[in-house]
């Protein structure tokens, strides 16, 4: 009996021991696996090449898009005043009419006095 005991255990035994290999080499892949994650990178190449190209590509958008709104800034400004304020309109037209009444009294006054050489002289 002791045989029959034997031989019944060591299928028990094998389907064990190749369970416990299979889950050893499981976890071994797992790790090697996982450690791949921490590997320093090569000193000859960047880390992430990249994000490079992502950014140059991001800096040429950018340079595409204030070119673009300066030409649609030109293209669609207003004309005509040029830096006029109303306020600066209305200072400009009443010192016009200022210095006219200005001109009009120093035309009365050199008018009403009799020039240098007149009658009086002679």
């Amino acid at each position: 009996q002791p045989h029959r005991t034997r031989n019944r255990s060591r299928p028990h035994f094998l389907k064990f021991t190749m369970l416990r290999s299979l889950i050893v080499i499981a976890l071994l892949a797992v790790l090697a696996i996982s450690t791949q994650a921490f590997v320093v990178a090569p000193v000859g190449q960047p880390a992430l090449a990249s994000t490079t190209s992502l950014d140059a590509c991001r800096i040429n958008a950018k340079q595409e898009k204030r070119k673009r709104n300066r030409e649609n800034m030109r293209k669609f400004k207003k004309g005509g005043r040029k830096g006029t304020s109303k306020k600066k309109l209305m200072r400009k037209a009443a010192s016009s009419a200022q210095r006219q009444v200005e001109n009009e009294f120093i035309a009365k006054c050199f008018i009403t006095v009799p020039p240098p050489n007149s009658e009086e002289t002679a």
